[in-house]
């Protein structure tokens, strides 16, 4: 009889478990111990961390991708400070975001947490390519994390009352695919909130390095720590999208969104933007009729 007990008992320790709000980024299917039941799959972990990239030769670069990013966080810290990712910005993109009161949100490519620990959400869930990144995220955010890609989110349909993402959709491998996945898991009247960086000429390039940091307030150990993160140590993205604002809002809405607003230094001078080439997209997914 104990015998008996103990096999069972032995049974149900090995039963397969769901991943929680987790699917097959192929799919869609049900994860079982990171096993689709639908299409076969195993995934596996990394750091402790779902890796869930997808199979679809177009989208092979991941696996590249997630050693570049690696790279860069272990090389560097405050990674994105000299794009923009002041303490001023954040208070102001967090105060976007906390205004709708998500009870469930994701961020897309969360880098390190920075921003991810001042949204307010019930739920919070972040991706990204870096586990050493996403450690550093889920550790001081309270959040659940994946290594997932953009064009392959693994979540069910309309889940998350708002997605963002900052400084990550120039760098998709198809932004046609990832804006529609983000689409896909935003439920309707849910919200997309986005910040890109669009293209800029060198004249205006230029222009703006001066305003920023030389003219008409001289910024010499700001300019000092630019270059040196300029050109020591320099964080090198292999996706490189460039965009106009037109072009941005062209893909979001095609994509399924209706825009919004559109936030730029050039509608508001006093938004806490490091040039007019920052440009934020507020989002909706449209209720069904």
């Amino acid at each position: 009889m104990q015998a008996k007990n103990d096999s069972t008992m032995n049974s149900q320790a090995q039963a397969p478990t769901a991943v929680v709000g987790l699917v097959c980024p192929e799919c869609k299917g049900p994860l079982l111990d990171l096993h689709c039941a639908a299409c076969g799959h195993q995934y596996v972990t990394a750091a402790g961390f779902a890796v869930l990239l997808p199979r679809d030769p177009a989208l092979g670069i991941s696996k590249e991708l997630t050693e570049v990013y690696e790279e860069i966080y272990s090389a560097h810290s405050g990674v994105w400070v000299n794009q923009g990712r002041t303490a001023a910005f954040i208070e102001y993109f967090s105060g976007l975001i906390n205004a709708y009161k998500p009870r469930r949100l994701l961020e897309i490519g969360c880098g390190e947490g920075v921003l991810l620990r001042e949204l307010e959400a019930n739920e919070k869930w972040a991706t990204d390519l870096a586990t050493s990144a996403l450690a550093k995220a889920v550790t001081t955010t309270q959040a659940k994390g994946c290594i997932a890609l953009g064009e392959r989110l693994p979540f069910a349909n309309e889940v998350f009352d708002l997605v963002t993402s900052v400084g990550v959709m120039e760098h998709f491998i198809d932004d046609r695919q990832a804006s529609a996945e983000i689409c896909r898991v935003t439920r309707a009247g849910g919200h997309y909130l986005v910040l890109i960086h669009i293209h800029l000429t060198v004249l205006q390039s230029l222009r703006q390095k001066i305003a920023e940091y030389i003219f008409p307030v001289p910024r010499p150990i700001k300019l000092v720590r630019w270059a040196l993160g300029k050109f020591y140590k320099r964080i090198h993205q292999p996706i490189q999208n460039a965009y106009t604002i037109a072009a941005v809002k062209q893909c979001l809405e095609q994509s399924g969104f209706t825009v919004q607003d559109v936030i730029h230094t050039g509608v508001r001078p006093r938004v806490p933007l490091i040039g007019p080439h920052v440009i934020i997209y507020v989002c909706e997914k449209p209720r069904r009729a």
